[in-house]
């Protein structure tokens, strides 16, 4: 019985640090192709403030600020799903 006790502890241990965010920064030349075409095309001449990818279990998106205040995101294979503009 502890052996399966400590088998079930250190299975939702495992579970848990693989569900772990992984953010990291990257620079706009490694986020996906799709989203460097539609940010080039949608808002030529602004750049790329910064951009972060964000690892979960079982997606993967891109958050992108642009130097115009603008906040994107981008899904796992560079399509926006979500667009803020600061309007101050």
């Amino acid at each position: 019985m502890k052996v399966l006790i400590r088998a079930i502890v250190c299975l939702v241990g495992v579970i848990s640090l693989a569900a772990c965010d992984s953010d990291r920064i990257i620079t706009a030349e490694q986020l996906p192709a799709p989203a460097k075409t539609y940010i080039q095309k949608s808002y030529p001449g602004v750049h790329v403030a910064y951009a972060k990818q964000d690892k979960d279990l079982f997606r993967t998106k891109y958050d992108v600020c642009l130097d115009n205040g603008m906040e994107i995101e981008f899904d796992g294979n560079g399509f926006p799903r979500d667009i803020d503009m600061d309007l101050d």
